[in-house]
């Protein structure tokens, strides 16, 4: 059966997906806030507290069935799919993962290439976008029938120029270089965000840091003004970025910068959050430069 192998390989680059993002440590007595029952609860936001965030995997995913949408100063801005309804922070690490996983089987078996299926299919291609061949045919299916210059479309080439910086960096720069106009065009920041970043981890992999610098400050604009100041986006961002001024002399600047979003991360996502082990490695690096 096609569509049994389909499905079968999906999982399969979920669970590899899984095995590398971060595992974050859940306290014994952390309850699930939809339910109230303990067991195999994850938190993956910006909420804290003995109990705050944690939930059942599958809780957030009833949730998200029966009223998928976060109504923010009136209006319908962010899907539970993706965000926490409490602290509107996107999902991170294994619970975004899951998560994607949830709504792919929520509309897999569906026949026809609805408007909710197509946007389920394009937040699974982003968090599957190192899976190459899952997320190309994913994309595939999502963008079935659409123009060139559709959302859909844009980020199933987003998704092959990804797959080329992992084998040849001058192609995937063209690629992205390419697609800035058409997708600076649609306006979406989201989009606009990962490709600004995409492009400075190319540029830096090719030692044009200098190069990349533009791109990882508009990134930090852009995921901040998107996701907010204090995001696991914007501080990853920011990281970037401080890395890259060290890269280029402005070694006590990219100093200053790591130190703050250290103190940030520490402050939202706790010390022994992975996101904020990078930031001190990184930091510890660039003390040593200027030492």
């Amino acid at each position: 059966d096609p569509a049994l192998k389909r499905h079968v390989a999906t999982e399969m680059a979920f669970e590899r997906t899984l095995a590398k993002v971060p595992k974050i440590d859940v306290p014994d007595d952390a309850v699930c806030y939809i339910c109230l029952d303990g067991g195999d609860v994850l938190r993956g936001c910006a909420c804290r507290g003995p109990s705050a965030g944690f939930a059942h995997v599958d809780c957030l995913a009833e949730m998200a069935k029966r009223n998928e949408w976060i109504v923010v100063e009136g209006r319908q801005q962010l899907s539970r799919w993706i965000a926490c309804a409490t602290c509107r922070q996107p999902f991170t690490d294994t619970l975004q993962v899951e998560m994607a996983r949830r709504r792919w089987r929520h509309v897999r078996d569906a026949p026809v290439v609805s408007e909710d299926k197509r946007r389920a299919l394009r937040g699974v291609v982003v968090t599957l976008r190192d899976e190459i061949d899952t997320a190309v045919r994913l994309a595939e299916e999502a963008t079935q029938g659409l123009t060139r210059d559709d959302y859909r479309v844009l980020v199933f080439e987003m998704a092959r120029a990804t797959e080329f910086s992992q084998t040849n960096l001058g192609t995937a720069l063209e690629m992205l270089t390419s697609l800035r106009e058409r997708i600076w065009r649609y306006g979406d920041a989201r989009l606009q965000s990962l490709h600004a970043q995409v492009m400075t981890l190319i540029l830096r992999e090719m030692e044009r840091s200098r190069e990349a610098l533009p791109f990882a400050a508009e990134s930090v604009e852009l995921a901040t003004s998107h996701y907010g100041p204090e995001s696991a986006q914007a501080l990853s961002s920011r990281c970037l970025h401080a890395k890259l001024l060290a890269d280029v002399g402005r070694v006590q600047e990219g100093r200053a910068e790591l130190e703050r979003v250290l103190a940030a991360q520490t402050r939202v996502l706790g010390a022994g959050h992975p996101n904020s082990r990078i930031t001190k490695a990184a930091l510890d690096r660039v003390s040593a430069m200027s030492a």
